[in-house]
């Protein structure tokens, strides 16, 4: 048998399925829900976690529940260059990334991902991407200052912080290999603050590392990305394809 929170959760469903509110509409206030349905706040918070989770609501901090747009999901592509070619796409009209810049020390962590001692200086740039208004995606990426000087790249665009790469290409520092981690996760605290969800919300975690023809770390980036908004997408190429990619670009032919 259902749990109370479950039976909720579906009439939830129903309802919206209905068109008893229309999307982008503000849901009734918590209080009133938990009254019609007989049951404590933190109840009726379960329910709709469930539904944030499932992509059918979102929580805006200090306002209210809102029902969201079928197919509001913003693609991450583990293709940089056909992350870059679809940002169009992917990002509309309504569209924002902010950016905030600080110079910071490398700690335990940061230190393992970036090879270097901890305290080392980096420069942290912070990519928070909005739809309507609402976070999509958190990217914080670490450059550290043996590497490049610091430097303010575009805001605009890609919310993968693809500008950082442009700006160390510019000072010729030139990434030749990127190797991304992605897990599955719940929020810090923090995270979940920023982005608007719950902490029971799943989030998808990568862990990126890029790397120039030495083999030294010359970018490491962590996004977390809301589970009910993203999609991930792997693109391999062939072997003829790669070759003739390499060619196109005045690469010799190999072997």
């Amino acid at each position: 048998m259902a749990n109370r929170y479950e039976q909720i959760a579906d009439d939830l469903r129903r309802l919206i399925a209905a068109g008893t509110w229309p999307v982008s509409e503000r849901m009734p206030a918590e209080a009133e829900l938990a009254a019609r349905y007989r049951v404590s706040t933190p109840t009726l918070r379960m329910s709709l976690d469930l539904l944030q989770s499932e992509g059918l609501i979102e929580k805006r901090h200090g306002i209210g529940n809102f029902v969201r747009r079928p197919g509001q999901r913003v693609a991450y592509a583990s293709d940089r260059r056909l992350a870059v070619s679809q940002a169009a796409p992917d990002v509309g009209a309504d569209d924002s990334v902010s950016l905030d810049i600080a110079m910071v020390e490398a700690d335990a962590r940061l230190a393992s991902l970036l090879d270097l001692r901890v305290g080392s200086p980096l420069t942290e740039y912070v990519f928070i991407s909005h739809q309507c208004a609402s976070p999509r995606s958190l990217t914080r990426i670490y450059v550290p200052h043996a590497v490049a000087s610091p430097a303010v790249p575009e805001a605009h665009g890609s919310p993968w912080g693809d500008s950082v790469r442009q700006l160390l290409s510019a000072e010729g520092v030139e990434v030749v290999r990127t190797t991304e981690r992605v897990t599955a996760r719940f929020p810090t605290a923090n995270e979940a603050h920023v982005l608007n969800i719950s902490t029971r919300t799943s989030v998808l975690a990568v862990e990126r590392t890029s790397t120039d023809a030495s083999d030294r770390v010359v970018e490491g980036a962590l996004l977390v990305l809301p589970g009910d908004r993203i999609e991930v997408l792997f693109t391999t190429r062939s072997a003829v394809a790669a070759t003739e990619e390499m060619e196109t670009a005045g690469w010799p032919r190999t072997g």
